[in-house]
């Protein structure tokens, strides 16, 4: 498990000097962000894969669980407003520096793909197909949920911010428990499309989205917000109603 992390750690760390070393003249830029992104996530796919420390099959693909990934994506889209909710009246803030670099990212033409699509697979790829599965086997059937709880306390920690940290360690749980219930990253992965897609999206169509206040959407009618966040609540009962009974792994 540890030999997952730094290797994880040690890609990213070896992209972000490579591209400081080549922009040293110009600074980082948002194409360098944006590339230096892409080329990380995608060779920890990579050696993920060759080296098999994330054990790949379409077996849970072949049983076609399409209706269950519909509650997945129904599942995201739950939890958005709460946590963002949450996450600000905590008075927890991105820092500029990250909100910056989210920016030049969601708005370069690599964006959607860097961040919505080739990122996601990469996390799960190591947090939920490596480290949790080893986690699992050390903890035993029986103590899963230790196993899910220390994977999402990891996947809050390399986000290097308490902003993101507070999300990723609730969703890391949720990831976690779907992983478990499947044996397969695949519903991750879905979960983790919807879930940075709609801020790529969202920043496309408000770019000043990145710097408002979650009330400053509903023109910071309260009443608004709470409708908003309870309606966002009840898609997410009944998402995890519904995945809790058809969450299953494939047959042997």
């Amino acid at each position: 498990m540890a030999l997952y992390l730094f290797a994880f750690l040690t890609i990213q760390a070896i992209t972000v000097a490579t591209a400081m070393l080549i922009s040293q003249s110009s600074g980082m830029t948002a194409s360098t962000t944006t590339i230096t992104t892409l080329a990380s996530s995608i060779i920890t796919i990579a050696l993920f894969y060759k080296l098999r420390w994330t054990p790949c099959s379409g077996a849970y693909i072949n049983t076609r669980p399409w209706f269950t990934m519909f509650w997945v994506v129904c599942l995201t889209i739950g939890t958005i407003a709460p946590l963002a909710y949450l996450t600000e009246l905590l008075g927890v803030t991105l820092p500029d520096t990250y909100n910056e670099m989210f920016k030049g990212i969601m708005q370069h033409k690599l964006g959607f793909i860097t961040i919505g699509i080739i990122a996601p697979i990469a996390e799960e790829y190591v947090f939920r197909g490596a480290i949790l599965r080893v986690l699992c086997d050390i903890t035993g059937r029986h103590r899963q949920w230790v196993a899910i709880a220390l994977s999402a306390a990891l996947f809050a920690i390399v986000h290097g911010n308490m902003a993101q940290g507070i999300g990723a360690f609730l969703c890391g749980l949720l990831l976690g428990w779907m992983y478990v219930r499947t044996g397969s990253i695949v519903p991750g992965v879905v979960y983790h499309w919807v879930n940075n897609s709609t801020a790529v999206l969202l920043y496309r169509l408000m770019p000043q989205s990145a710097d408002m206040q979650f009330a400053d959407f509903f023109g910071g009618d309260m009443k608004r917000v709470a409708l908003a966040i309870v309606f966002s609540l009840m898609i997410f009962g009944a998402s995890m109603f519904q995945l809790n009974l058809r969450l299953q792994k494939p047959q042997q």
